[in-house]
Protein backbone atom coordinates (compact mmCIF):
# COMPACT_ATOMS: atom_id res chain seq x y z
CA UNK A 1 0.00 0.00 0.00
CA UNK A 2 1.64 3.26 -0.97
CA UNK A 3 2.60 5.65 1.69
CA UNK A 4 1.20 9.01 1.01
CA UNK A 5 3.03 11.73 2.56
CA UNK A 6 1.28 14.76 3.83
CA UNK A 7 2.42 18.23 3.00
CA UNK A 8 1.95 21.00 5.41
CA UNK A 9 2.32 24.49 4.33
CA UNK A 10 4.85 26.53 6.07
CA UNK A 11 3.62 28.65 8.86
CA UNK A 12 5.04 31.67 7.24
CA UNK A 13 2.47 31.51 4.48
CA UNK A 14 -0.52 32.05 6.87
CA UNK A 15 -2.68 29.46 5.21
CA UNK A 16 -4.81 27.10 7.22
CA UNK A 17 -5.55 23.92 5.28
CA UNK A 18 -9.08 23.68 6.44
CA UNK A 19 -9.97 27.28 5.62
CA UNK A 20 -8.32 27.16 2.28
CA UNK A 21 -10.62 24.49 0.92
CA UNK A 22 -13.72 26.15 2.20
CA UNK A 23 -12.80 29.46 0.89
CA UNK A 24 -11.97 28.05 -2.49
CA UNK A 25 -15.31 26.35 -2.67
CA UNK A 26 -17.10 29.51 -1.60
CA UNK A 27 -15.26 31.56 -4.11
CA UNK A 28 -16.12 29.16 -6.85
CA UNK A 29 -19.73 29.27 -5.79
CA UNK A 30 -19.75 32.98 -5.80
CA UNK A 31 -18.34 33.04 -9.24
CA UNK A 32 -20.95 30.56 -10.50
CA UNK A 33 -23.78 32.47 -8.74
CA UNK A 34 -22.65 35.68 -10.29
CA UNK A 35 -22.73 34.05 -13.70
CA UNK A 36 -26.20 32.66 -13.09
CA UNK A 37 -27.48 36.03 -11.91
CA UNK A 38 -26.14 37.66 -15.02
CA UNK A 39 -27.79 34.98 -17.12
CA UNK A 40 -31.03 35.27 -15.21
CA UNK A 41 -31.03 39.02 -15.56
CA UNK A 42 -30.43 38.66 -19.27
CA UNK A 43 -33.33 36.19 -19.66
CA UNK A 44 -35.63 38.37 -17.57
CA UNK A 45 -34.99 41.41 -19.75
CA UNK A 46 -35.63 39.32 -22.87
CA UNK A 47 -38.98 38.13 -21.46
CA UNK A 48 -40.06 41.64 -20.69
CA UNK A 49 -39.27 42.71 -24.20
CA UNK A 50 -41.20 39.74 -25.70
CA UNK A 51 -44.28 40.35 -23.47
CA UNK A 52 -44.41 44.03 -24.36
CA UNK A 53 -44.35 43.18 -28.05
CA UNK A 54 -47.20 40.68 -27.67
CA UNK A 55 -49.29 43.22 -25.79
CA UNK A 56 -48.74 45.88 -28.50
CA UNK A 57 -49.75 43.47 -31.24
CA UNK A 58 -52.90 42.48 -29.33
CA UNK A 59 -53.94 46.11 -28.80
CA UNK A 60 -53.61 46.87 -32.52
CA UNK A 61 -55.77 43.84 -33.43
CA UNK A 62 -58.50 44.87 -30.98
CA UNK A 63 -58.54 48.45 -32.23
CA UNK A 64 -58.79 47.24 -35.81
CA UNK A 65 -61.73 45.01 -34.95
CA UNK A 66 -63.39 47.92 -33.08
CA UNK A 67 -63.04 50.15 -36.12
CA UNK A 68 -64.30 47.50 -38.51
CA UNK A 69 -67.40 46.65 -36.47
CA UNK A 70 -68.25 50.26 -35.62
CA UNK A 71 -67.86 51.42 -39.25
CA UNK A 72 -70.04 48.60 -40.54
CA UNK A 73 -72.46 49.11 -37.66
CA UNK A 74 -72.92 52.81 -38.44
CA UNK A 75 -74.04 52.01 -41.99
CA UNK A 76 -76.30 49.19 -40.79
CA UNK A 77 -77.80 51.48 -38.19
CA UNK A 78 -78.70 54.13 -40.79
CA UNK A 79 -80.32 51.41 -42.93
CA UNK A 80 -82.13 49.99 -39.88
CA UNK A 81 -83.51 53.40 -38.91
CA UNK A 82 -84.74 54.04 -42.47
CA UNK A 83 -86.36 50.58 -42.69
CA UNK A 84 -88.13 50.95 -39.36
CA UNK A 85 -89.35 54.45 -40.27
CA UNK A 86 -90.75 53.26 -43.60
CA UNK A 87 -92.36 50.22 -42.00
CA UNK A 88 -94.07 52.42 -39.43
CA UNK A 89 -95.24 54.92 -42.04
CA UNK A 90 -96.81 52.12 -44.06
CA UNK A 91 -98.56 50.70 -41.01
CA UNK A 92 -99.71 54.14 -39.86
CA UNK A 93 -101.47 54.72 -43.20
CA UNK A 94 -104.06 52.07 -42.48
CA UNK A 95 -103.95 52.11 -38.67
CA UNK A 96 -106.99 52.98 -36.60
CA UNK A 97 -105.97 56.32 -35.03
CA UNK A 98 -108.11 55.57 -31.99
CA UNK A 99 -106.44 52.17 -31.27
CA UNK A 100 -103.79 52.75 -28.53
CA UNK A 101 -102.20 49.30 -29.10
CA UNK A 102 -101.02 50.02 -32.65
CA UNK A 103 -97.81 51.86 -31.67
CA UNK A 104 -96.99 49.55 -28.73
CA UNK A 105 -97.50 46.44 -30.84
CA UNK A 106 -95.28 47.82 -33.59
CA UNK A 107 -92.51 48.62 -31.12
CA UNK A 108 -92.77 45.17 -29.51
CA UNK A 109 -93.09 43.05 -32.65
CA UNK A 110 -91.01 45.03 -35.15
CA UNK A 111 -88.67 47.48 -33.43
CA UNK A 112 -87.33 45.34 -30.54
CA UNK A 113 -86.48 42.25 -32.66
CA UNK A 114 -84.68 44.47 -35.14
CA UNK A 115 -82.72 46.22 -32.39
CA UNK A 116 -81.76 42.89 -30.76
CA UNK A 117 -80.53 41.54 -34.07
CA UNK A 118 -78.54 44.69 -34.66
CA UNK A 119 -76.79 44.63 -31.26
CA UNK A 120 -75.89 40.94 -31.64
CA UNK A 121 -73.52 41.69 -34.48
CA UNK A 122 -70.79 43.34 -32.31
CA UNK A 123 -67.94 41.42 -30.50
CA UNK A 124 -65.48 43.92 -29.08
CA UNK A 125 -66.07 45.87 -25.92
CA UNK A 126 -66.00 49.26 -27.62
CA UNK A 127 -68.24 48.21 -30.54
CA UNK A 128 -70.76 46.72 -28.09
CA UNK A 129 -70.90 50.01 -26.19
CA UNK A 130 -71.40 51.76 -29.56
CA UNK A 131 -74.24 49.37 -30.42
CA UNK A 132 -75.91 49.81 -27.03
CA UNK A 133 -75.89 53.59 -27.43
CA UNK A 134 -77.36 53.37 -30.93
CA UNK A 135 -80.04 50.89 -29.85
CA UNK A 136 -81.08 53.09 -26.96
CA UNK A 137 -81.24 56.14 -29.20
CA UNK A 138 -83.32 54.40 -31.85
CA UNK A 139 -85.63 52.82 -29.26
CA UNK A 140 -86.37 56.27 -27.78
CA UNK A 141 -86.77 57.81 -31.24
CA UNK A 142 -89.26 55.19 -32.41
CA UNK A 143 -91.20 55.50 -29.17
CA UNK A 144 -91.50 59.25 -29.58
CA UNK A 145 -92.27 59.00 -33.31
CA UNK A 146 -94.96 56.33 -33.04
CA UNK A 147 -96.61 58.11 -30.12
CA UNK A 148 -96.52 61.48 -31.86
CA UNK A 149 -97.81 60.03 -35.15
CA UNK A 150 -100.68 58.27 -33.41
CA UNK A 151 -101.57 61.52 -31.68
CA UNK A 152 -101.44 63.37 -35.00
CA UNK A 153 -103.61 60.73 -36.68
CA UNK A 154 -106.02 60.91 -33.77
CA UNK A 155 -106.19 64.67 -34.25
CA UNK A 156 -106.97 64.20 -37.94
CA UNK A 157 -109.64 61.65 -37.11
CA UNK A 158 -111.16 63.97 -34.52
CA UNK A 159 -111.19 66.83 -37.03
CA UNK A 160 -112.90 64.58 -39.60
CA UNK A 161 -115.52 63.51 -37.09
CA UNK A 162 -116.06 67.12 -36.12
CA UNK A 163 -116.23 68.10 -39.81
CA UNK A 164 -119.07 65.64 -40.30
CA UNK A 165 -120.73 67.11 -37.24
CA UNK A 166 -120.17 70.61 -38.65
CA UNK A 167 -121.80 69.64 -41.95
CA UNK A 168 -124.89 68.40 -40.19
CA UNK A 169 -125.07 71.50 -38.00
CA UNK A 170 -124.61 73.96 -40.89
CA UNK A 171 -127.28 72.15 -42.90
CA UNK A 172 -129.62 72.55 -39.96
CA UNK A 173 -128.66 76.22 -39.61
CA UNK A 174 -129.24 77.10 -43.25
CA UNK A 175 -132.64 75.39 -43.35
CA UNK A 176 -133.68 76.60 -39.90
CA UNK A 177 -131.80 79.82 -38.96
CA UNK A 178 -133.72 79.98 -35.67
CA UNK A 179 -131.81 76.89 -34.46
CA UNK A 180 -128.43 78.69 -34.48
CA UNK A 181 -128.43 79.67 -30.75
CA UNK A 182 -129.22 76.08 -29.73
CA UNK A 183 -126.53 74.70 -32.02
CA UNK A 184 -123.93 77.09 -30.61
CA UNK A 185 -124.95 76.26 -27.04
CA UNK A 186 -124.34 72.53 -27.45
CA UNK A 187 -121.25 72.79 -29.67
CA UNK A 188 -118.56 72.99 -26.97
CA UNK A 189 -120.01 69.98 -25.16
CA UNK A 190 -119.96 67.96 -28.42
CA UNK A 191 -116.37 68.95 -29.18
CA UNK A 192 -115.18 68.13 -25.65
CA UNK A 193 -116.84 64.73 -25.88
CA UNK A 194 -115.24 63.87 -29.23
CA UNK A 195 -111.77 65.16 -28.25
CA UNK A 196 -111.79 63.81 -24.68
CA UNK A 197 -112.80 60.32 -25.74
CA UNK A 198 -109.80 59.84 -28.02
CA UNK A 199 -107.34 57.39 -26.30
CA UNK A 200 -104.32 58.34 -28.45
CA UNK A 201 -104.70 62.14 -28.67
CA UNK A 202 -102.08 63.93 -26.58
CA UNK A 203 -103.09 66.69 -24.19
CA UNK A 204 -101.34 69.29 -26.35
CA UNK A 205 -103.04 68.13 -29.53
CA UNK A 206 -106.37 67.90 -27.74
CA UNK A 207 -106.12 71.50 -26.54
CA UNK A 208 -105.11 72.72 -30.02
CA UNK A 209 -107.92 70.83 -31.77
CA UNK A 210 -110.48 72.11 -29.29
CA UNK A 211 -109.33 75.70 -29.71
CA UNK A 212 -109.08 75.65 -33.50
CA UNK A 213 -112.21 73.65 -34.25
CA UNK A 214 -114.54 75.34 -31.81
CA UNK A 215 -114.16 78.84 -33.24
CA UNK A 216 -114.19 77.65 -36.86
CA UNK A 217 -117.33 75.56 -36.43
CA UNK A 218 -119.13 78.41 -34.69
CA UNK A 219 -118.28 80.71 -37.61
CA UNK A 220 -119.62 78.21 -40.13
CA UNK A 221 -122.84 77.69 -38.20
CA UNK A 222 -123.48 81.44 -37.91
CA UNK A 223 -122.69 82.02 -41.59
CA UNK A 224 -124.98 79.19 -42.67
CA UNK A 225 -127.75 80.57 -40.48
CA UNK A 226 -127.26 84.08 -41.86
CA UNK A 227 -127.38 82.85 -45.46
CA UNK A 228 -130.50 80.83 -44.76
CA UNK A 229 -132.19 83.81 -43.12
CA UNK A 230 -131.20 86.10 -46.02
CA UNK A 231 -132.59 83.67 -48.58
CA UNK A 232 -135.92 83.56 -46.77
CA UNK A 233 -136.12 87.27 -45.98
CA UNK A 234 -138.29 89.78 -47.81
CA UNK A 235 -135.63 92.39 -46.99
CA UNK A 236 -132.29 90.53 -47.37
CA UNK A 237 -130.04 93.54 -46.67
CA UNK A 238 -131.77 94.38 -43.39
CA UNK A 239 -131.59 90.73 -42.33
CA UNK A 240 -127.84 90.69 -43.08
CA UNK A 241 -127.33 93.74 -40.82
CA UNK A 242 -129.29 92.06 -37.99
CA UNK A 243 -127.07 88.97 -38.09
CA UNK A 244 -123.91 91.09 -38.17
CA UNK A 245 -125.03 92.95 -35.02
CA UNK A 246 -126.10 89.74 -33.27
CA UNK A 247 -122.80 87.88 -33.81
CA UNK A 248 -120.04 90.54 -34.08
CA UNK A 249 -117.37 88.15 -32.75
CA UNK A 250 -118.06 85.58 -35.44
CA UNK A 251 -118.64 87.89 -38.45
CA UNK A 252 -115.87 90.41 -39.23
CA UNK A 253 -116.02 93.45 -41.54
CA UNK A 254 -115.05 91.62 -44.73
CA UNK A 255 -117.53 88.88 -44.03
CA UNK A 256 -120.20 91.46 -43.27
CA UNK A 257 -119.65 92.97 -46.73
CA UNK A 258 -119.82 89.50 -48.24
CA UNK A 259 -123.13 88.85 -46.49
CA UNK A 260 -124.51 92.17 -47.70
CA UNK A 261 -123.35 91.32 -51.21
CA UNK A 262 -124.94 87.93 -50.85
CA UNK A 263 -128.16 89.64 -49.86
CA UNK A 264 -128.13 91.76 -53.01
CA UNK A 265 -127.28 88.68 -55.05
CA UNK A 266 -130.24 86.88 -53.52
CA UNK A 267 -132.51 89.71 -54.62
CA UNK A 268 -131.16 89.51 -58.18
CA UNK A 269 -131.35 85.72 -58.14
CA UNK A 270 -134.94 85.82 -56.95
CA UNK A 271 -135.87 88.29 -59.69
CA UNK A 272 -134.03 86.20 -62.26
CA UNK A 273 -135.81 83.05 -61.09
CA UNK A 274 -139.13 84.81 -61.48
CA UNK A 275 -138.20 85.86 -65.02
CA UNK A 276 -137.03 82.34 -65.85
CA UNK A 277 -140.27 80.87 -64.58
CA UNK A 278 -142.34 83.30 -66.63
CA UNK A 279 -140.21 82.61 -69.70
CA UNK A 280 -140.54 78.87 -69.21
CA UNK A 281 -144.28 79.15 -68.85
CA UNK A 282 -144.39 81.23 -72.03
CA UNK A 283 -142.14 78.78 -73.88
CA UNK A 284 -144.25 75.84 -72.71
CA UNK A 285 -147.39 77.57 -74.00
CA UNK A 286 -145.61 78.39 -77.26
CA UNK A 287 -144.40 74.80 -77.66
CA UNK A 288 -147.92 73.51 -77.16
CA UNK A 289 -149.28 76.05 -79.62
CA UNK A 290 -146.58 75.17 -82.15
CA UNK A 291 -147.37 71.48 -81.85
CA UNK A 292 -151.06 72.11 -82.45
CA UNK A 293 -150.30 74.59 -85.27
CA UNK A 294 -148.15 72.02 -87.01
CA UNK A 295 -150.95 69.50 -86.89
CA UNK A 296 -153.49 72.03 -88.18
CA UNK A 297 -151.04 72.98 -90.93
CA UNK A 298 -150.77 69.35 -91.99
CA UNK A 299 -154.56 68.92 -91.92
CA UNK A 300 -155.21 72.04 -94.00
CA UNK A 301 -152.39 71.93 -96.53
CA UNK A 302 -152.50 68.19 -97.13
CA UNK A 303 -155.78 68.85 -98.94
CA UNK A 304 -154.00 71.14 -101.43
CA UNK A 305 -153.79 69.22 -104.74
CA UNK A 306 -150.44 70.80 -105.59
CA UNK A 307 -148.90 69.51 -102.36
CA UNK A 308 -150.62 66.12 -102.46
CA UNK A 309 -149.14 65.45 -105.90
CA UNK A 310 -145.62 66.65 -105.02
CA UNK A 311 -143.53 64.06 -103.08
CA UNK A 312 -141.12 66.72 -101.83
CA UNK A 313 -143.94 68.88 -100.51
CA UNK A 314 -145.49 65.88 -98.73
CA UNK A 315 -142.12 65.06 -97.16
CA UNK A 316 -141.71 68.65 -95.98
CA UNK A 317 -145.20 68.76 -94.56
CA UNK A 318 -144.74 65.60 -92.48
CA UNK A 319 -141.15 66.18 -91.29
CA UNK A 320 -141.35 66.38 -87.44
CA UNK A 321 -137.97 68.15 -87.21
CA UNK A 322 -139.20 71.25 -89.07
CA UNK A 323 -140.87 74.13 -87.27
CA UNK A 324 -144.15 75.51 -88.47
CA UNK A 325 -142.39 78.57 -89.92
CA UNK A 326 -139.84 76.47 -91.81
CA UNK A 327 -142.57 74.22 -93.17
CA UNK A 328 -144.54 77.20 -94.44
CA UNK A 329 -141.43 78.76 -95.98
CA UNK A 330 -140.49 75.55 -97.77
CA UNK A 331 -144.01 74.80 -98.97
CA UNK A 332 -144.44 78.34 -100.25
CA UNK A 333 -141.05 78.01 -101.91
CA UNK A 334 -142.35 74.96 -103.77
CA UNK A 335 -145.37 77.00 -104.90
CA UNK A 336 -143.14 79.92 -105.91
CA UNK A 337 -141.10 77.84 -108.35
CA UNK A 338 -144.26 77.42 -110.45
CA UNK A 339 -144.62 81.18 -110.94
CA UNK A 340 -142.74 83.52 -113.34
CA UNK A 341 -139.36 84.81 -112.17
CA UNK A 342 -138.98 88.20 -110.48
CA UNK A 343 -137.61 91.10 -112.52
CA UNK A 344 -133.81 91.20 -112.19
CA UNK A 345 -133.58 94.88 -111.27
CA UNK A 346 -136.23 94.50 -108.55
CA UNK A 347 -134.29 91.52 -107.15
CA UNK A 348 -131.03 93.48 -107.26
CA UNK A 349 -132.50 96.32 -105.21
CA UNK A 350 -133.98 93.82 -102.75
CA UNK A 351 -130.68 91.97 -102.44
CA UNK A 352 -128.69 95.14 -101.74
CA UNK A 353 -131.31 96.24 -99.18
CA UNK A 354 -131.08 92.89 -97.39
CA UNK A 355 -127.30 93.20 -97.27
CA UNK A 356 -127.66 96.63 -95.62
CA UNK A 357 -129.96 95.10 -93.01
CA UNK A 358 -127.57 92.19 -92.44
CA UNK A 359 -124.58 94.52 -91.95
CA UNK A 360 -126.34 96.78 -89.43
CA UNK A 361 -124.59 96.77 -86.01
CA UNK A 362 -127.62 95.35 -84.18
CA UNK A 363 -128.75 92.99 -86.95
CA UNK A 364 -130.36 89.66 -86.10
CA UNK A 365 -129.32 87.29 -88.94
CA UNK A 366 -132.30 84.99 -88.38
CA UNK A 367 -134.78 87.84 -88.68
CA UNK A 368 -133.08 89.21 -91.80
CA UNK A 369 -133.12 85.70 -93.30
CA UNK A 370 -136.86 85.54 -92.69
CA UNK A 371 -137.16 88.81 -94.63
CA UNK A 372 -135.31 87.10 -97.49
CA UNK A 373 -137.77 84.22 -97.35
CA UNK A 374 -140.66 86.67 -97.48
CA UNK A 375 -139.03 88.43 -100.45
CA UNK A 376 -138.55 85.20 -102.34
CA UNK A 377 -142.11 84.06 -101.71
CA UNK A 378 -143.57 87.40 -102.80
CA UNK A 379 -145.52 87.56 -106.04
CA UNK A 380 -143.35 88.35 -109.11
CA UNK A 381 -143.30 91.97 -110.22
CA UNK A 382 -143.84 93.36 -106.72
CA UNK A 383 -141.24 95.64 -105.22
CA UNK A 384 -139.13 93.75 -102.68
CA UNK A 385 -139.21 90.32 -104.28
CA UNK A 386 -136.14 88.16 -105.02
CA UNK A 387 -135.09 85.87 -107.83
CA UNK A 388 -134.17 82.32 -106.90
CA UNK A 389 -130.51 83.06 -107.71
CA UNK A 390 -130.36 86.09 -105.41
CA UNK A 391 -132.26 84.30 -102.65
CA UNK A 392 -129.81 81.40 -102.69
CA UNK A 393 -126.87 83.82 -102.76
CA UNK A 394 -128.20 85.71 -99.76
CA UNK A 395 -128.89 82.48 -97.87
CA UNK A 396 -125.26 81.51 -98.42
CA UNK A 397 -124.24 84.90 -97.03
CA UNK A 398 -126.16 84.26 -93.81
CA UNK A 399 -124.80 80.73 -93.42
CA UNK A 400 -121.20 81.82 -94.08
CA UNK A 401 -121.36 84.47 -91.36
CA UNK A 402 -121.90 81.74 -88.75
CA UNK A 403 -118.37 80.36 -89.29
CA UNK A 404 -115.24 82.17 -88.02
CA UNK A 405 -113.74 82.31 -91.51
CA UNK A 406 -116.95 83.55 -93.11
CA UNK A 407 -117.50 86.16 -90.40
CA UNK A 408 -113.94 87.49 -90.80
CA UNK A 409 -114.27 87.73 -94.58
CA UNK A 410 -117.69 89.43 -94.28
CA UNK A 411 -116.16 92.06 -91.94
CA UNK A 412 -113.53 92.92 -94.56
CA UNK A 413 -116.12 92.94 -97.34
CA UNK A 414 -118.55 95.14 -95.39
CA UNK A 415 -115.78 97.60 -94.52
CA UNK A 416 -114.72 97.82 -98.16
CA UNK A 417 -118.22 98.61 -99.41
CA UNK A 418 -118.73 101.11 -96.62
CA UNK A 419 -115.58 102.99 -97.70
CA UNK A 420 -116.01 102.62 -101.49
CA UNK A 421 -119.76 102.95 -102.01
CA UNK A 422 -119.36 106.55 -103.16
CA UNK A 423 -116.66 105.61 -105.66
CA UNK A 424 -118.75 102.72 -106.98
CA UNK A 425 -121.83 104.89 -107.49
CA UNK A 426 -119.89 107.68 -109.16
CA UNK A 427 -120.14 111.42 -108.42
CA UNK A 428 -123.56 111.87 -110.00
CA UNK A 429 -125.42 109.13 -108.14
CA UNK A 430 -123.40 109.48 -104.90
CA UNK A 431 -124.55 113.08 -104.51
CA UNK A 432 -128.22 112.10 -104.61
CA UNK A 433 -128.72 108.40 -104.16
CA UNK A 434 -131.29 106.76 -106.42
CA UNK A 435 -131.86 103.07 -105.53
CA UNK A 436 -133.11 102.36 -109.05
CA UNK A 437 -129.68 103.31 -110.40
CA UNK A 438 -127.38 102.85 -107.44
CA UNK A 439 -128.49 99.45 -106.20
CA UNK A 440 -127.69 97.63 -109.49
CA UNK A 441 -124.19 99.15 -109.38
CA UNK A 442 -123.67 97.94 -105.82
CA UNK A 443 -125.19 94.59 -106.74
CA UNK A 444 -122.71 94.16 -109.59
CA UNK A 445 -119.83 95.17 -107.32
CA UNK A 446 -120.96 92.67 -104.66
CA UNK A 447 -121.19 89.92 -107.29
CA UNK A 448 -117.71 90.78 -108.59
CA UNK A 449 -116.33 90.72 -105.07
CA UNK A 450 -117.56 87.17 -104.52
CA UNK A 451 -116.25 86.13 -107.93
CA UNK A 452 -112.76 87.44 -107.05
CA UNK A 453 -112.92 85.69 -103.65
CA UNK A 454 -113.80 82.39 -105.37
CA UNK A 455 -111.00 82.87 -107.92
CA UNK A 456 -108.45 83.48 -105.14
CA UNK A 457 -109.55 80.32 -103.35
CA UNK A 458 -109.16 78.31 -106.56
CA UNK A 459 -105.61 79.63 -106.86
CA UNK A 460 -104.90 78.64 -103.28
CA UNK A 461 -104.67 82.27 -102.17
CA UNK A 462 -106.26 84.13 -99.28
CA UNK A 463 -109.63 85.64 -100.33
CA UNK A 464 -108.93 88.57 -98.00
CA UNK A 465 -106.45 89.81 -100.64
CA UNK A 466 -109.47 91.22 -102.50
CA UNK A 467 -109.73 93.84 -99.74
CA UNK A 468 -106.01 94.45 -99.15
CA UNK A 469 -104.92 97.78 -100.76
CA UNK A 470 -101.37 96.43 -101.22
CA UNK A 471 -102.60 93.40 -103.19
CA UNK A 472 -102.76 93.22 -106.98
CA UNK A 473 -106.26 91.75 -106.53
CA UNK A 474 -107.54 94.75 -104.56
CA UNK A 475 -111.09 95.62 -105.63
CA UNK A 476 -110.59 99.32 -105.02
CA UNK A 477 -108.25 99.82 -107.97
CA UNK A 478 -109.48 102.51 -110.41
CA UNK A 479 -109.98 100.14 -113.34
CA UNK A 480 -112.27 97.94 -111.28
CA UNK A 481 -114.25 100.91 -109.97
CA UNK A 482 -114.74 102.18 -113.53
CA UNK A 483 -116.21 98.83 -114.51
CA UNK A 484 -118.94 99.26 -111.89
CA UNK A 485 -119.58 102.90 -112.72
CA UNK A 486 -122.02 102.71 -115.59
CA UNK A 487 -121.71 105.23 -118.43
CA UNK A 488 -123.40 108.60 -117.90
CA UNK A 489 -125.67 107.91 -120.85
CA UNK A 490 -126.94 104.62 -119.35
CA UNK A 491 -127.50 106.32 -115.96
CA UNK A 492 -129.51 109.12 -117.53
CA UNK A 493 -131.50 106.65 -119.59
CA UNK A 494 -132.39 104.59 -116.51
CA UNK A 495 -133.39 107.70 -114.57
CA UNK A 496 -135.69 108.77 -117.40
CA UNK A 497 -137.54 105.44 -117.32
CA UNK A 498 -140.46 104.76 -114.93
CA UNK A 499 -139.66 102.94 -111.72
CA UNK A 500 -139.21 99.20 -111.99
CA UNK A 501 -142.21 98.58 -109.81
CA UNK A 502 -144.50 100.42 -112.25
CA UNK A 503 -142.91 99.00 -115.40
CA UNK A 504 -144.93 96.30 -117.16
CA UNK A 505 -143.50 92.84 -117.13
CA UNK A 506 -140.47 92.54 -119.40
CA UNK A 507 -140.56 90.38 -122.53
CA UNK A 508 -139.36 86.84 -122.50
CA UNK A 509 -135.60 86.53 -122.17
CA UNK A 510 -133.94 85.36 -125.39
CA UNK A 511 -132.65 81.82 -125.25
CA UNK A 512 -129.05 82.99 -125.73
CA UNK A 513 -129.20 85.16 -122.57
CA UNK A 514 -130.88 82.77 -120.16
CA UNK A 515 -127.57 81.72 -118.60
CA UNK A 516 -126.83 85.28 -117.42
CA UNK A 517 -127.58 85.65 -113.68
CA UNK A 518 -127.97 89.46 -113.52
CA UNK A 519 -129.89 90.65 -116.57
CA UNK A 520 -131.87 93.87 -116.92
CA UNK A 521 -134.10 95.16 -119.75
CA UNK A 522 -134.52 98.71 -121.05
CA UNK A 523 -137.95 99.08 -122.58
CA UNK A 524 -137.19 102.44 -124.24
CA UNK A 525 -134.08 101.08 -125.90
CA UNK A 526 -135.46 97.55 -126.30
CA UNK A 527 -132.15 96.20 -125.12
CA UNK A 528 -130.87 93.72 -122.60
CA UNK A 529 -127.91 94.39 -120.30
CA UNK A 530 -125.63 91.97 -118.44
CA UNK A 531 -125.38 93.84 -115.13
CA UNK A 532 -122.25 91.94 -114.12
CA UNK A 533 -120.12 92.56 -117.22
CA UNK A 534 -121.93 95.67 -118.55
CA UNK A 535 -122.43 94.10 -122.02
CA UNK A 536 -125.50 95.13 -124.06
CA UNK A 537 -127.68 92.87 -126.20
CA UNK A 538 -130.50 93.56 -128.62
CA UNK A 539 -133.99 92.05 -128.34
CA UNK A 540 -132.85 88.86 -130.07
CA UNK A 541 -129.93 88.36 -127.68
CA UNK A 542 -127.15 89.52 -130.01
CA UNK A 543 -124.36 91.55 -128.39
CA UNK A 544 -124.13 95.20 -129.47
CA UNK A 545 -121.60 97.92 -128.74
CA UNK A 546 -122.47 100.63 -126.22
Amino acid sequence: MPNIRSFEAPQGLGINPTETGVNATAAAARRIGSSYREAADAYADLGQRIGSTIRDVGDIAVKYEDHREISAGAAKFAELQDNLTQAWNEQAKTADPNDPTVAAKFREEVVEPALEKFSGGFNTENSQRFAEQKVEYLRNHMFQKTSADMSTLAGIAVRKNLADTTTAMTNTAITDPSSVPTLLGGLDHSISGVVGSSPTLSATDAARVTSEVSTEVKRKIVHAGAIGAIQKSSDPERTAEEWIKKYPDLIDGAEAKALAGNARQQIRARNYDDQVERRRAKEAAQDKSTELSNQYLIDVRSRDPRIASDPTAVKILNDPNLTKQDKNNLLNYVDRTLKPETDTRISQQTFVGLLRDLRAPDADPDKVMQKAWDARLMDPGKSGSLTEHDFNQFRQEVVARKTPEGAALERDRALFFKQYTGAILGPTDAAKYNPQVGDPKLYNAEADARRIEAMLRQKGLDPHLAYDPSSEYFLGRPQRLQKWQQSMQMDLQLRAEPSAAATPARPEVPFELRGIAALSYSKSRNMWRDDTSGKLYDASGKEVSK
